[in-house]
């Protein structure tokens, strides 16, 4: 779920468990709709921008 979520920020680009989001365009405002919608803080997704610790983070 995690996965097709990112990809959907992304323009469809799929990265890998341990690649980071702002290499593959992920962008501050994205990541605030990300932490709205996980119920995180902001600063822990950015601290962490790789789907691994996106998934921990959001308990999945």
């Amino acid at each position: 779920m995690m996965r097709e979520y990112v990809a959907s920020l992304l323009d469809g680009t799929v990265p890998g468990d341990d690649e980071n989001l702002f290499d593959h365009g992920l962008d501050s405002v994205r990541l605030m709709i990300v932490a709205e919608r996980l119920e995180v803080d902001f600063a822990d997704l950015a601290e962490r921008p790789t789907l691994r610790a996106w998934v921990e983070l959001a308990g999945e």
